[in-house]
């Protein structure tokens, strides 16, 4: 079972610069916030280093620049955001995926962001899955902890881990074939059903007969009705249901019942007592949009790396923590 040493462990002294991996990777509109959930679940934390006096030095990437410079997707947009809710002094760097050496995991750059650093603290918790130089190299380099998001991320996922109530589900949506497919695969092993949707169960030839696909779709943007319907039977008779990924275009409204639906019968399913675990920054997005985001056991910030982790049991991000 996995453990991290949390932020509360550390001794913070006044003056002290923190360099805190954040998950900065929200949506920009024009320079604009389009939601604030990840921001959010970075506060605590910094928050808690900036009331003892410390420096948090905030840090992580938007986007994917693959090493260019990209205005649109500048962190200077969210020095508002945390201008409006920290107290007391704190630096936001610049997107770290500009720099090419941050995805590549190169030891050059970890030494280069240690500079004039005395604690690392990582809060993000969906980039634990890379080996990227501030995720895995930059703790190495110094007395590294968790956040507090990250430290429940860890906690709130390891009751699915281990020995959850049956049945479990899995749901799997969303764009990224090539990581998700191997993952299923993994799932149909220890869930009982893996319900697949978005552009994933476009591509998926499944093998194993837990894994059920859709039986229609709206123009192949968006799970059918009669699919909501076999699937609603599934996840209301589930005890544990683990959903990554949207069922379909939800940012069209002619796209966006499947997904809704979804979220409203995990959401049934837990308020008669199941444990929903939702995560991942799309189906963040949705949530949000359809007001759904307190209807569930937890959220994860993570899509890629929850699965990851359920599967897994650890991550490179969250091992280096040890």
């Amino acid at each position: 079972m996995s453990f991290v040493l949390c932020i509360n462990r550390a001794d913070i002294k006044a003056d002290t610069r923190v360099f805190v991996r954040c998950d900065l990777d929200v949506p920009l509109h024009e320079g604009r916030i389009g939601e604030t959930f990840r921001l959010n679940a970075c506060l605590k934390t910094l928050s808690y280093i900036s009331n003892r006096g410390a420096i948090p030095v905030i840090a992580g990437h938007i986007g994917r620049p693959h090493g260019r410079f990209v205005a649109t997707l500048s962190t200077k947009y969210l020095q508002v955001y945390f201008t409006s809710h920290l107290r007391g002094r704190f630096e936001v760097l610049e997107n770290l995926r500009f720099d090419i050496r941050e995805e590549i995991g190169d030891p050059s750059y970890a030494e280069e962001l240690a500079r004039n650093i005395q604690l690392y603290v990582n809060e993000s918790f969906a980039t634990c899955h890379r080996n990227s130089a501030s995720i895995t190299g930059l703790p190495r380099l110094l007395p590294a902890f968790a956040g507090f998001q990250l430290t429940k991320e860890v906690e709130m996922l390891n009751k699915v881990l281990y020995d959850p109530p049956r049945p479990l589900t899995v749901i799997v949506g969303g764009a990224k074939v090539e990581s998700k497919a191997p993952l299923i695969a993994k799932f149909a092993d220890v869930a009982d059903c893996v319900l697949v949707g978005g552009k994933v169960a476009l591509e998926l030839k499944p093998s194993n007969n837990k894994v059920r696909l859709p039986v229609d779709y709206v123009d192949t943007m968006d799970i059918g009705s009669r699919t909501l319907e076999a699937w609603r039977n599934i996840l209301l008779g589930s005890k544990t249901i683990v959903w990554a990924g949207p069922m379909g275009m939800f940012e069209d409204e002619r796209y966006q019942t499947g997904t809704k639906s979804i979220a409203e019968i995990v959401a049934q399913a837990v308020s008669a007592g199941s444990f929903g675990v939702v995560g991942g920054g799309d189906t963040i997005t949705a949530l949000t949009k359809f007001g759904l985001t307190d209807k569930f056991s937890f959220i994860s910030t993570g899509g890629s790396a929850m699965l990851e982790y359920l599967v897994a049991g650890n991550l490179p991000g969250i091992q280096v923590l040890h």
